[in-house]
């Protein structure tokens, strides 16, 4: 292996956030992958759920896909007495049992959700790790085994690794919804950046420039340092053929990297779509 399962992790990230070629979709897979083996959980799920609705879009590791109508099913008529589906969507994301959850075996035992699950995992131990949650959507993970609840340690060991994971989430979501926004008939966003050989985060940066933000108000919006923003900048103005912010705004939107321009007040300078993002620079420290 090729050090720890966190120092895997973080290579992960780090890998989705300087790819040019940016993912669809969370990297469920090969998450599951390190996190299984590590808890000696055989199955796992990825799961965002509407709360209002209780429709969901569910990814399975280790169990037939053929349950994913089942588990879609069982999350809109039991989220109200999942324990940790409740916690979540109340804003509580920290990794739990359903057992401590629940508030004891006992009471984890007489749960609507337990009854359920004994269906596919016998005498079923459950484990969530939240990525993002409120009233509106709740976003996790959550491993199964049949057996003992899952130690402290185990449970310490996804609240670790938890941030680095939750920022991969959400620089997905958020390159997704970049994506989305170059309107209809311009280039695709996704090729565009492949195209210009713009990395994830150079993507997120130029974004911010687009706002018409400063290196230090981008350095805080990334929760990085001024010279980490002055570096990429650099790197975009490189790939992109120009000098200034100003033509980096306007020649990214001419290749469809970013919105057709409105104005933003009292500075004349073409804005986009705002995202806000955080980079991997937290994980190197």
């Amino acid at each position: 292996m090729r050090g720890s399962t966190k120092e895997q992790l973080i290579e992960l990230t780090v890998a989705v956030l300087d790819a040019v070629n940016q993912p669809a979709r969370f990297p469920a897979q090969e998450v599951f992958s390190l996190l299984c083996e590590r808890l000696g959980a055989p199955g796992a799920v990825l799961q965002c759920i509407d709360w209002a609705s209780g429709e969901s879009e569910i990814v399975l590791s280790g169990y037939p896909s053929a349950w994913v109508p089942q588990l879609q099913q069982a999350t809109r008529l039991l989220r109200y007495s999942h324990p940790l589906l409740v916690a979540n969507a109340l804003g509580d994301l920290r990794p739990a049992t359903a057992q401590e959850a629940a508030g004891g075996w006992g009471a984890w035992q007489r749960s609507p959700s337990h009854a359920f699950f004994t269906e596919f995992v016998r005498q079923p131990q459950i484990v969530s790790l939240g990525l993002q949650g409120s009233a509106r959507q709740v976003v996790g993970m959550a491993f199964a085994r049949s057996g003992l609840d899952f130690k402290p340690s185990e449970v310490a060991f996804l609240a670790e690794v938890q941030p680095i994971l939750q920022a991969l989430d959400r620089h997905v979501r958020r390159l997704q919804a970049w994506s989305s926004s170059i309107p209809a008939g311009t280039a695709p966003s996704s090729a565009a950046a492949r195209d210009a050989g713009l990395t994830g985060r150079e993507v997120e940066v130029l974004v911010l420039l687009g706002e018409a933000l400063t290196a230090a108000a981008a350095a805080r919006r990334l929760r990085c340092s001024p010279r980490t923003v002055h570096k990429h900048i650099a790197s975009i103005f490189r790939k992109l053929g120009v000098h200034d912010r100003l033509g980096a705004v306007l020649e990214a939107q001419r290749r469809g990297l970013l919105s057709l321009p409105c104005v933003a007040a009292h500075r004349h300078v073409p804005v986009a779509l705002t995202l806000g993002a955080e980079t991997c620079e937290v994980f190197r420290q």
